[in-house]
């Protein structure tokens, strides 16, 4: 049962990781730099692309190196994922908070209901932190994982600096 609720979070980090990060943050940052290349966005929008691009990559860093420390001998990338994978979401929460702060003063709404700009990023990039929770629960089960491997490992040294030392002079 462990294995399959093990595999299941793992299929869902994946797809949850490609969607928001992957496309819905990396594009949402392209339409920005776009608009800012255009002319038609302020510049502070290129920084907030580029923290934007900035933390979707690094969650999408963390997930590759929770996958990989998977293995018992890789188990301290568990904690590296877990770092990158709280810088990227704080990196893309917070350009998402600036941006809809200043779209709700500078922007009017979308489409014939008027929606808020504001609201149809929130429901786009507030996902995010889907993959983030995933990453982070899966590491730390990885970490745990490896408990045995890091025991076995410390009792090996100890067995090697408590061994008998090499005879100096041979006895006849």
């Amino acid at each position: 049962m462990k294995k399959f609720i093990r595999i299941c979070l793992e299929i869902l980090l994946i797809l949850t990781a490609v969607i928001f990060p992957g496309f819905m943050a990396m594009l949402s940052a392209s339409g920005w730099k776009y608009n800012v290349r255009e002319g038609n966005y302020p510049e502070i929008f290129g920084v907030y692309s580029f923290w934007m691009f900035l933390g979707a990559g690094l969650i999408l860093i963390s997930v590759i190196c929770c996958f990989i420390g998977k293995k018992s001998k890789l188990y301290m990338l568990n904690l590296i994922s877990g770092i990158l994978d709280i810088a990227g979401t704080v990196c893309c929460m917070t350009v998402l908070r600036k941006f809809c702060a200043y779209a709700d003063q500078n922007f009017s709404g979308i489409g014939e209901s008027m929606k808020p700009v504001s609201e149809l990023y929130q429901n786009r990039l507030l996902p995010i932190g889907f993959p983030a929770f995933l990453v982070l629960i899966l590491a730390v089960w990885n970490f745990l994982e490896s408990r045995e491997y890091r025991i076995e490992r410390k009792n090996q040294k100890i067995a090697e600096l408590n061994a008998e030392a090499p005879k100096i002079l041979e006895e006849d």
